[in-house]
């Protein structure tokens, strides 16, 4: 396992969460986008890991942030969990989709594993958010 904390998804509260992950140790973070352009730029700016795959941040990382919106959710797992599956090392999922329930996780991913729903406010995009799980 190379990395500490993946980011699934860097649009404003996964971004927000993953510079301030880079605050504490980059080269522990790695990020990934749906569209590669906007997380090769913020890898860049924030001297994080950047992977080409959603898999790669499965495979990589400790703590696995889903930084999805919940339409999306069914489908990611549905291909992460293959890779999760395989994992030796413990992982930990972290979701932040509204409406979404870590049952509902389980469920959509069909095995069990440790999953935490946080829910991040707006002021965290500035380091001086809440985060309640």
């Amino acid at each position: 396992m190379e990395y500490t904390f993946g980011f699934i998804g860097v649009g404003s509260m996964g971004g927000a969460l993953a510079r301030a992950a880079c605050r504490w140790k980059p080269d522990r973070v790695v990020i990934t986008n749906r569209t590669l352009e906007r997380a090769a730029a913020l890898a860049e700016e924030l001297d994080c890991g950047l992977a080409m795959s959603n898999e790669a941040v499965a495979e990589n990382a400790r703590y696995v942030f889903l930084g999805v919106k919940p339409h999306q959710m069914a489908g990611l797992l549905r291909r992460l969990a293959p890779v999760l599956e395989k994992r030796i090392e413990p992982v930990v999922l972290v979701s932040m989709a509204a409406g979404i329930s870590t049952e509902d996780i389980v469920h959509m991913l069909g095995f069990e594993l440790p999953v935490i729903r946080i829910m991040p406010n707006t002021p965290v995009a500035v380091g001086q958010g809440l985060i309640p799980y």
